[in-house]
C-alpha cells in the first residue's frame, strides 16, 4: 500500500463523500436528526479544512494499491501541542476492497507516518455502532480511552 498526498482536485471529490457518509454516521449513532444533518456536516467539514489539503495540522492521503485507489486517511495534528498526538480524523477503504485486509494495512499506514513525524500516540474516535472498526482497532492495539454512553427516553 501507498499513501500518496490528495491533490487539491480530488479532495474536491472525497470531500463531498465524506460529508454524505459523515452525516449518515451521525444520524446513524442518533447524534443528529436526519434533515439538515448533511448541511451540518458540510460546515463542520468546511470549519475544519478552511484551507482544502493544505490547511495547517491536517495531512491527507489516498491509499492505492498496484496504482488502484483504494482509501482514504485523514490524520490531524495539532502544530500548537507541546507534545504531538495525531488524531484519525478518517479513515476509509473503498467498498468494493473491504475484507481484503487493506484497512489494517492502512491504519498501519498512519502509524508508520506518525513513526516518521516524531509523534508517539495515534488516537481515533469510533462510533459505537460500527463494530467492525472497533474490532479492528482493538485487534491492532488501541485501547478505550472515554466512552460515550446515551439512553433515548421517549
Amino acid at each position: 500500500m501507498i499513501l500518496e498526498p490528495m491533490s487539491a482536485d480530488r479532495f474536491d471529490t472525497w470531500s463531498e463523500h465524506h460529508v454524505v457518509s459523515y452525516a449518515q454516521d451521525k444520524v446513524d449513532a442518533g447524534n443528529w436528526p436526519e434533515d439538515g444533518a448533511v448541511e451540518r456536516a458540510r460546515r463542520e467539514n468546511a470549519e475544519l479544512l478552511p484551507e482544502g489539503v493544505t490547511t495547517a495540522g491536517h495531512d491527507l492521503f489516498v491509499a492505492t494499491v498496484d496504482g488502484d485507489e483504494v482509501g482514504f486517511l485523514w490524520l490531524f495534528t495539532d502544530p500548537a501541542a507541546s507534545v504531538p498526538e495525531t488524531y484519525v480524523y478518517d479513515i476509509e477503504i473503498v467498498a468494493a476492497r473491504r475484507g481484503e485486509g487493506l484497512g489494517r494495512e492502512l491504519l498501519e499506514a498512519a502509524e508508520g507516518w506518525c513513526a516518521d513525524h516524531g509523534v508517539a500516540t495515534l488516537r481515533l474516535h469510533v462510533f459505537g455502532f460500527n463494530t467492525a472498526a472497533i474490532s479492528l482497532y482493538e485487534s491492532s492495539g488501541f485501547e478505550t480511552t472515554n466512552l460515550s454512553m446515551a439512553k433515548i427516553i421517549r
